[in-house]
Formats: C-alpha cells, structure tokens, sequence
C-alpha cells in the first residue's frame, strides 16, 4: 500500500519555523496566501483538509488554485479523515452535525490535520499556523486553538486586510472570487445560503433533507436547528421567508471550515 504521508521531514537546526497555512478554499485564506506571496512571506505547505462534501464551486476553485501554488512552487496538500466522507459517516450512525458542537469540525478538520504535521514534522518542531481571518472579522482570531507547538498568526488582521479588500486581492491576481466555503449541508449557514443551495444545486438540498430525516432525533433535531429543510423549502417557494433574521449569526463561528 502507498504510504499516505511523505517522508518524515528534518529541518536544519539554522532555519526559521516552518510556515503552514491552513487553507478553507474561501475568499480569506486564498487572498493570505496571495499576499504573503507578495510580501516574500515563506510558505512550507498549504493545508487544507476535504471533508468530501464541499460545496461543487468550491472544489473547481481548488483545483484552479492549486495550480497557482504549483506555479508560485508553494506545496499544496488536500488531506482527508481517516473517517472517509463526513456526510456517510454521520448517515451511517443515524446523526447529523450539530451548531451545539464542533465535533464535525474536530474529526474532519483538526484531527486531520495534526495527524499530518504529526507525522511529517513531529511534535517537537515550532510551527507558524497562517489562518485566514479577515480584519473585519477579528473576534473570530480569539476562538481558535490547537497544538501547543502551533504559533497562531493572523496575518490579514495585521495587515487590516478586510473581506472586502480580500475580494480586490484576488481579483487584482486574475483568480476567479471563490464561494463561502463549507459542507453544503453546514448546520452554520444562514437561510440565505439554504436558500441558493436550493436554487442553485436542488439535488444537494434534497439530499440534505435526505440526510435530515436520517437523523434518529428527527424532527427534532435538524440541520436548520428550528426549522425543517422541507418546510423552509415549502416557504423558499411561497416566498415567506426573510434572509436577514439574526438567527444564523455563528456562521462564521467555525472558522476551519468557513475561510
């Protein structure tokens, strides 16, 4: 069997830390990348770890953007769970991810990925860990956490580099301006965002609703966290639903997934 992970890494005592940016695929990440790329800021890897249920835009703009990492000769590495699909893994156990943990969060992101450093760089090794949290969006910064070797940097915080001029970052590189990343069925995602999976990919709504009714705490339990995705389709379709209600608010909450 190939082995999965590359060759254990050794670095020469004389180097600076090891530079890892944990990529979500979204707007904020990707203009980190791009301008730390301009201001000669050293990248080891970029890491982001596919859960196999990314939205089908943000899996093309992946792929456009590894070859960007692959012309800048930054490394760029997918990783997945040991887990296989987060969406089967849930189905398969009669659950669905809940806004009330991060268990989802923590078994097909973070686990992931220090699995990998683990492996490749040992746990001795001091790492820079870039996340993507635009300066608009600071609050977000106090929330992460992880390995005590990680040195957490907050680069576009730094900078005062807000989502706005995230956007003009990208487009100023010639890249196409990729969608809010995460699972297409994310318990954190606003109704806005139910309601353009619906418009624009009906076969993912439905299997969200699939994927809901699958839950053993059914109808109580479900991915809207109030709301039935078969009722919110019946009011998506009687236009009765408002897309600014406060109740979404922690979208941004999960920072791996949404960056």
């Amino acid at each position: 069997m190939e082995n999965k992970y590359p060759p254990k890494y050794v670095r020469p005592k004389e180097l600076e830390k090891i530079n890892i940016v944990s990529y979500g695929g979204g707007q904020n990440s990707t203009a980190m990348i791009i301008e730390m790329k301009n201001r000669n800021i050293k990248i080891d890897e970029v890491i982001i770890s596919d859960t196999g249920d990314e939205m089908p835009e943000t899996y093309e703009f992946i792929k456009e953007f590894e070859v960007w990492c692959k012309k800048n000769n930054i490394p760029f590495v997918i990783i997945k769970s040991e887990h296989g699909r987060l969406r089967d893994y849930y189905f398969k156990r009669n659950l669905i991810p809940y806004r009330a943990f991060r268990h989802c969060t923590h078994k097909f992101k973070i686990i992931p990925m220090n699995k990998y450093i683990k492996e490749k760089y040992g746990i001795k090794e001091p790492i820079n860990m870039f996340m993507g949290i635009a300066s608009d969006e600071s609050h977000r910064a106090g929330k992460i956490f992880g390995r005590k070797q990680f040195t957490y940097k907050f680069p576009l915080i730094d900078w005062e580099v807000d989502r706005k001029g995230c956007v003009d970052i990208i487009k100023k590189e010639g890249l196409s301006i990729p969608v809010k990343s995460g699972c297409y069925f994310c318990p954190f995602q606003p109704k806005k965002s139910w309601r353009d999976l619906l418009k624009k990919h009906p076969e993912l709504f439905q299997d969200s609703i699939n994927f809901e009714k699958n839950c053993r705490a059914y109808p109580v339990g479900t991915l809207m966290g109030k709301k039935k995705l078969e009722e919110f389709r019946k009011e998506v379709k009687e236009q009765k639903v408002l897309f600014d209600d406060p109740d979404n608010s922690s979208y941004n909450a999960c920072f791996y997934c949404h960056a």
